[in-house]
């Protein structure tokens, strides 16, 4: 499993243990998976997927960040951002 961190300014939006995730690279998508290589990547306007089970701290605004979830799955919609995975967990930082 992955863990998943999401902060947006000033706040973190939603953590989880997930099987993968696909960002919108600046260079273009790509997919993280467990026992991926370390890498920090830009991304540039578009979703972020997540296969997996996240939590929304509370007082997160769905429309707000355009954050959509079910159990297994979950997108939220971004201006830019950056990732940064090693060991098993990601960062993001989001706009």
């Amino acid at each position: 499993m992955l863990q998943i961190e999401i902060f947006s300014i000033g706040c973190r939006l939603l953590s989880g243990n997930i099987n993968s995730a696909i960002f919108p690279g600046s260079d273009g998508s790509f997919q993280v998976f467990k026992d991926h290589a370390p890498i920090v990547s830009t991304l540039k306007k578009g979703k972020i997927i997540i296969n997996g089970e996240i939590s929304l701290e509370q007082d997160v605004s769905l429309e707000l960040y355009k954050i959509k979830k079910d159990k297994k799955k979950a997108s939220l919609q971004i201006e830019s951002g950056l990732v940064e995975m090693k060991k098993n967990a990601i960062k993001v930082l989001i706009d």
